[in-house]
């Protein structure tokens, strides 16, 4: 089989916390929509997503030249907490038995989201932050703050040059309700690293793999659709779906598609 070139997508800078300094008490966001929740626990549930600007991967050389996510740093607009809950609060349809999805980016960059999840949990089913698990800093204050236990999912991501992946700190280790592993038939990611596995009793997490999507051209706005033969290689996918159902049984971990592919959904 040809080796599969990734189209690599949205390109950015690699950011760090430092650069959100001077927003001050403010958040950096990119997007605010009302979905359907694709991947990890929650998947199926109504949800409003929150796409967080910045991502310390943006560069997407060494990490994340699968990711499809458009979170470009200097397209981010700036919000309060409270005026971004207002935001939040006033896109159609919202109500309390959504799921408020963080996401991004990497949203554990910005400290300032804290306080925003403290006014916005009551409005909400639950809260569930998506990251890549590398700012433990974020972690240590979130469990110090007066946010209820948010449902953590981390996604690591391998490194193309070394196809290793790096062992999370304790504190996100600790905070984690979840682990979503990329899963394909070549490169970095084609399984799940011996440390989740190992950690998985203490610290009480569940273990996804989701099969990586496989394009033939980038696309702008945040609908892609499996079904569009222009976009989306779908024998390559089809084999990495395939190929995720039977490492879920054979580690006994639990399989996340991505159904808002399926969908055509934000």
């Amino acid at each position: 089989m040809d080796k599969i070139i990734p189209i690599v997508q949205h390109i950015d800078k690699a950011i760090t916390s430092a650069k959100y300094k001077p927003f001050k008490d403010n958040l950096l966001i990119t997007g605010a929509w009302r979905t359907i929740q694709g991947e990890g626990p929650f998947s199926g549930y109504p949800s409003v997503f929150v796409r967080t600007a910045g991502c310390n991967f943006g560069a997407k050389d060494s990490f994340c030249q699968f990711c499809d996510t458009s979170f470009e740093f200097d397209n981010g607009k700036m919000y309060s907490p409270q005026a971004l809950l207002d935001a939040v609060l006033k896109l159609p349809g919202v109500n309390s038995d959504d799921i408020l999805v963080i996401t991004g980016g990497e949203p554990t960059l910005q400290h300032n989201l804290i306080p925003f999840m403290e006014i916005a949990q009551k409005h909400f089913r639950a809260i569930q932050i998506e990251t890549n698990g590398t700012q433990a800093s974020f972690f240590f204050k979130l469990l110090d703050s007066d946010v209820h236990r948010p449902h953590v999912v981390v996604s690591p991501k391998a490194s193309y040059k070394t196809n290793e992946y790096g062992i999370p700190d304790d504190r996100v280790l600790g905070a984690a309700r979840a682990f979503k592993f990329v899963v394909s038939t070549e490169g970095p990611h084609v399984g799940v690293p011996p440390w989740a596995f190992s950690n998985k009793r203490n610290y009480h997490y569940d273990i996804y793999v989701s099969p990586m999507a496989v394009y033939k051209r980038s696309y702008d706005g945040e609908v892609s659709s499996i079904w569009d033969a222009t976009l989306i290689d779908q024998e390559a996918t089809a084999k990495n779906y395939a190929y995720a159902a039977k490492y879920a049984m054979e580690f006994n971990c639990l399989l996340s598609l991505q159904t808002h592919l399926f969908t055509a959904v934000p």
